[in-house]
């Protein structure tokens, strides 16, 4: 695949940086508050997606309020202190300051979001957010395998270290690039700017894609935390198989990245195949459910990772092609924070409705609500494209 420039490599190779160290970072806090039992580790994970809900408003006026560079480099060097101030702090001061880091991601992927338009043509955006969710894919891979090691053989600091050298690692990659993105947003008669949820719902095009966009997550979600009673209690895995079909979903999402992104063509659009892929994704989900055997399982879960990746690939240029270039930092942010939405919902359904209804059901149930939005969503999507 030929390079989409000097400025974005740079840009794709500091989130790879900045993701390996957050996911190391990620394990090692869990282990530091596991011993305070299922609430801490709960409080933890929980306070990443409510960091993004609650700061989404505030993070998208400011990513397009000024610019993202020195946005990234500030942030970058705010999110190293905290994570050295990680080293010293109990389990309820950890928590609390993983919500700063909570809303350093938010800022991140809100200027990131924001910034990729800026650095390559419009015909490249499909390619642009492919070869980002590639780099982001391994090194999440990365980023587990190298916090697990650190975690395991030297200890919780030696993690938390490393996510602190990576943010500071960030910013010379960030101030040799040239190309900047300097806000410059319609404010009203008050000096005001719109917020990202009254533009997300006065545009439908861009209501239809959150609604899709956040019905899939929910979807998906609904089967998280049902996936190890499917493979272990139904399909009888231990924990190594476990682990194998875990490496296959995220491994497949890799890979699908990589073919999607190198046999898309311009023609094809956006719209037309992040519906199908979303209607495709939504029937794999039924056969998951249903699947009678570990190969099976394996079989359709790596088919469904390269849908998956695919249905993200093509929704990303769809957000970006449908805002004002002055509002993309309070579109993202607002669609993230949808995203989180619906990933928490997806999780509390699927744990609740695990304990009364058949997991098997549940999952496939889960895979009809993905595919059932498209009747409601479709229509509005297909509008999307002609803009």
């Amino acid at each position: 695949m030929r390079g989409l420039g000097r400025d974005f490599n740079f840009l794709l190779a500091a989130r790879a940086v900045s993701v390996i160290g957050d996911e190391a970072a990620l394990i090692a806090l869990l282990f530091k508050v596991k011993g305070d039992g299922a609430w801490a580790t709960a409080a933890l994970m929980a306070g990443m997606s409510g960091a993004m809900i609650l700061s989404s408003s505030w993070v998208g006026k400011l990513v397009d309020r000024n610019s993202v560079k020195k946005i990234l480099i500030t942030t970058s060097a705010l999110q190293s202190l905290v994570c050295f101030a990680l080293l010293t702090v109990n389990t309820h001061g950890a928590i609390a300051l993983n919500l700063l880091l909570g809303l350093g991601q938010t800022i991140v992927m809100s200027s990131t979001g924001a910034w990729v338009p800026t650095l390559v043509k419009q015909e490249d955006l499909g390619k642009a957010y492919g070869q980002m969710q590639i780099a982001y894919s391994f090194a999440a891979l990365a980023g587990y395998g190298i916090g697990g090691l650190l975690v395991g053989k030297v200890g919780i600091n030696a993690a938390l270290t490393l996510d602190a050298i990576s943010f500071l690692a960030l910013i010379p990659m960030l101030v040799i690039m040239k190309t900047d993105r300097i806000g410059t947003p319609e404010v009203n008669h008050e000096g005001k700017m719109k917020g990202g949820f009254t533009i997300v719902r006065h545009s439908p095009t861009l209501r239809a894609i959150t609604i899709t966009l956040a019905s899939f997550v929910t979807a998906l979600m609904i089967f998280s935390p049902l996936e190890v009673f499917l493979t272990t209690d139904i399909l009888g895995a231990g924990a190594t198989g476990y682990g194998v079909i875990n490496m296959i979903w995220a491994g497949s999402m890799a890979v699908g990245t990589m073919i999607i992104t190198k046999i898309m063509k311009p023609e094809w659009g956006y719209a037309k195949p992040a519906l199908i892929l979303c209607a495709v994704a939504g029937i794999c989900m039924i056969g998951i459910g249903y699947a009678p055997n570990l190969i099976f399982l394996g079989a359709i879960l790596g088919f469904t990772g390269i849908i998956v990746s695919g249905f993200n690939i093509f929704i990303g240029p769809l957000i970006t092609l449908n805002s004002n270039e002055s509002e993309l930092g309070r579109v993202n942010a607002t669609i993230g924070a949808v995203n989180s939405a619906g990933s928490a919902i997806g999780m509390g359904i699927g744990g609740l409705l695990g304990n009364f209804l058949p997991i098997r059901f549940v999952i496939a149930l889960s895979g009809v609500l993905a595919t059932g939005t498209l009747i409601f969503t479709g229509k509005g999507m297909l509008a999307s494209e002609k803009k």
